[in-house]
């Protein structure tokens, strides 16, 4: 009877343990869509806005404004994710070169997606992944192109106790024509899981012991 204890227990462990090492410590670090009028933790660019319909966003950006995000504290060796929104508002025109977003990583570039328009409907970047398009979005009214969201999502091993994230709006024209936002911005942080592995093997290798005997 003890022997199937012990044996269900340690099946038990193997499982808990692989599921524990795949989540440890798994949490959001950063959050913010910008509800409250303010841009916490950004720099360079902190202006927020809150469109007709009464939705906040970080912006008008363009002209090549970039907000910087900087997080500090990470654990030395864990897996960053950063999700956020971009919208796409008015007569970007970049199909294929002009109005883009650029995306930094630590300063350096990670992608350049560029936004534009054909027959009055936007057409999206290559990273982004569309969530909507509305000719009329925001509550801005009707102008050409409309207003569109793509939403990102950016995971990257991070190695040092900071980390900074860099939103670039490329336009050649102000608000009155064109313009991107930034919006819902969540980054979580997963630390390498070595030393609960571990833990986790160490009590295993106990139970195995135990049963042994």
């Amino acid at each position: 009877m003890k022997v199937k204890f012990l044996k269900r227990t340690l099946a038990w462990l193997i499982i808990s343990a692989s599921c524990l090492v795949s989540v440890a410590n798994a949490g959001i670090i950063y959050s913010d869509n910008f509800e409250d009028g303010t841009a916490d933790g950004f720099a360079n660019f902190t202006t927020v806005v809150e469109a007709p319909n009464g939705e906040s966003f970080l912006g008008h950006l363009n002209n090549g404004n970039t907000p910087l995000l900087t997080i500090n504290g990470l654990a030395p060796a864990s897996l960053i994710t950063i999700d956020f929104d971009i919208y796409g508002l008015r007569s970007l025109d970049g199909t294929n070169s002009g109005d883009n977003f650029e995306f930094f990583i630590n300063g350096l570039s990670q992608f350049v997606d560029f936004y534009g328009h054909s027959n009055g409907f936007i057409v999206g970047p290559t990273t982004g992944q569309l969530v909507s398009h509305d000719q009329s979005g925001f509550g801005y009214g009707h102008f050409y192109g409309g207003a569109s969201t793509y939403h990102y999502s950016i995971s990257l091993w991070n190695t040092s106790e900071s980390i900074s994230f860099g939103f670039k709006a490329n336009t050649d024209q102000g608000w009155t024509d064109e313009a991107f936002g930034l919006d819902n911005v969540v980054v979580t942080s997963v630390p390498e899981p070595t030393t609960l592995a571990i833990f986790a093997l160490g009590i295993i290798g106990l139970v195995s012991r135990r049963l042994k005997k």
